[in-house]
C-alpha cells in the first residue's frame, strides 16, 4: 500500500485530506518536524505533504535523492525551499477547494502511473457510454464532454462524442466549445450509404490530438430523419474506428433514446440532489432487466448550489445507489477547458471524472 505522509497542525487539512484521498493510499499524519526523519525512514512514503515551516530542509532533499520516485508537496513554503526543482510548491491553504487541489495533483500522478502501466500492454476494451438525465439543466453535456476528453487524455485512445440533443439552432455543446455547428450529423443523415466518407465529412474537431465530435443537425425537421435504422448504422460504423463512443442523450424517453441505451455498455444517469429527481429516479424504467446494460452509474451533480438533500436521503427516496457526487464550484474556483487554443465554457471537473473512469469505466 502506498503512503501519504502529511505534516500539519491544521485540523481542516488533516480532516479533508482523510476524506478525499485516493482509496489506494494510506495516510500518516504528524505535527512536528522532529518526527519527520523517523517517519520518512519507517514508512518510505510515496507522497510527503508539508504544511509547516521546516528549520532543516535538507531532510527532504536527502529523502528525494534516495527516493527519486517520491513526490514532495510544500504548502505556504519559504523561498529557500524552492531550490529543489523536484518539489511541488503551493500557496497557503484557505478552503476545501485548495485541499482538493492537492488531491488532484496526487490523483493525476497516480493515474498517469497506472495508465502508463496499462498502456504498456496496449489493451483497451471498446465501450459505448451513454449519458442521460431525467430533466434538463443537470450538467449532462458538461459531464459527457469531460468523460470523452479524459478518456482521450488518460488512455490516448480514439474517442468519439456524439451529441443527440436535437433542437432548432446551435447545440449547447457547440456553444460551450465556441465552435462552428457545421459540419454535423446532417451530412451523415443524407449520405449514410457512403459509410466512412459520410462519417468523416460529418465530424468536427478532426485533429489527431483531440477527441472527435459529432454535433446534431441545426433543425428539428432534419433531426427527425435520424431514425433507429440510421442510429444502428452509425454505431456499427463508428465501432470500427473508436475505442470509446460517448453519447450525450436527450432528456426524453423516445425509441431513439431507448435504442441508444440498449446499444451501450454503460449508462451514466445524472441527477440534481433534490427530492424531485430522487422521486423520478424511483420510477425509473431502466431498472428492469429488459435493457442489456452491463453497467448503470448514478451521479449527483450540484451545479447551482441550491438547497440539497444528502446522498443517503437521495438513495433512500430513489432506491438507487449513488456512485459519485460532483459538488458546487464557485465561479472563482472553476477551471475551464482550453480546447484547440480557445478557452471554452466547459467546466473542467478532472478530479471527479478520473474517479469515475478509474472505478467504474476502466476494467
Amino acid at each position: 500500500m502506498k503512503i501519504i505522509l502529511l505534516i500539519s497542525e491544521n485540523r481542516e487539512i488533516t480532516d479533508n485530506i482523510t476524506k478525499y484521498k485516493p482509496e489506494n493510499l494510506d495516510l500518516v499524519i504528524i505535527k512536528k518536524e522532529k518526527y519527520l526523519r523517523h517517519y520518512l525512514e519507517e514508512y518510505l512514503p510515496d507522497y510527503v505533504i508539508v504544511d509547516i515551516n521546516l528549520d532543516n530542509n535538507d531532510i527532504l532533499n536527502s529523502y528525494i535523492d534516495i527516493n527519486p520516485k517520491a513526490t514532495v508537496i510544500l504548502i505556504n513554503y519559504k523561498e529557500s525551499y524552492n531550490s529543489n526543482p523536484k518539489f511541488i510548491t503551493l500557496n497557503k491553504i484557505n478552503n476545501k477547494n485548495n485541499i482538493r487541489e492537492i488531491i488532484n495533483i496526487i490523483s493525476k500522478i497516480e493515474n498517469e502511473k497506472n495508465i502508463n502501466y496499462k498502456n504498456s500492454y496496449k489493451l483497451i476494451n471498446q465501450q459505448i457510454i451513454s449519458v442521460y438525465s431525467l430533466k434538463g439543466g443537470t450538467g449532462k453535456t458538461t459531464i459527457s464532454f469531460n468523460i470523452a476528453y479524459f478518456l482521450k487524455k488518460i488512455l490516448n485512445a480514439k474517442v468519439l462524442l456524439i451529441d443527440l440533443n436535437f433542437a432548432d439552432g446551435i447545440s449547447d455543446l457547440s456553444a460551450y466549445l465556441k465552435t462552428n455547428q457545421i459540419p454535423n450529423l446532417n451530412y451523415y443523415i443524407e449520405n449514410y450509404k457512403d459509410g466512412e466518407d459520410a462519417l468523416q465529412k460529418s465530424l468536427i474537431l478532426k485533429d489527431p490530438e483531440d477527441l472527435d465530435v459529432l454535433l446534431p443537425p441545426l433543425s428539428i425537421a432534419q433531426s427527425n430523419k435520424f431514425n433507429l435504422i440510421l442510429l444502428n448504422s452509425l454505431i456499427d460504423l463508428v465501432k470500427g474506428f473508436y475505442n470509446f463512443i460517448v453519447i450525450d442523450l436527450p432528456d426524453d424517453f423516445t425509441e431513439l433514446t431507448t435504442e441508444a441505451i440498449n446499444l451501450s455498455d454503460s449508462l451514466i444517469i445524472i441527477s440534481l440532489p433534490d427530492k424531485t429527481c430522487a422521486l423520478k429516479l424511483s420510477k425509473y424504467k431502466f431498472k428492469n432487466n429488459s435493457f442489456k446494460l452491463q453497467n448503470k452509474i448514478s451521479i449527483l451533480n450540484n451545479p447551482y448550489n441550491f438547497s440539497t438533500i444528502s446522498k443517503d436521503e437521495f438513495e433512500k427516496i430513489s432506491k438507487f445507489p449513488v456512485l459519485l457526487e460532483i459538488p458546487y464550484f464557485e465561479y472563482k474556483n472553476k477551471n475551464f477547458f482550453n480546447f484547440r487554443n480557445k478557452q471554452t465554457e466547459v467546466i473542467n471537473i478532472e478530479y471527479e471524472i478520473r474517479q469515475l473512469i478509474n472505478k467504474y469505466i476502466l476494467p
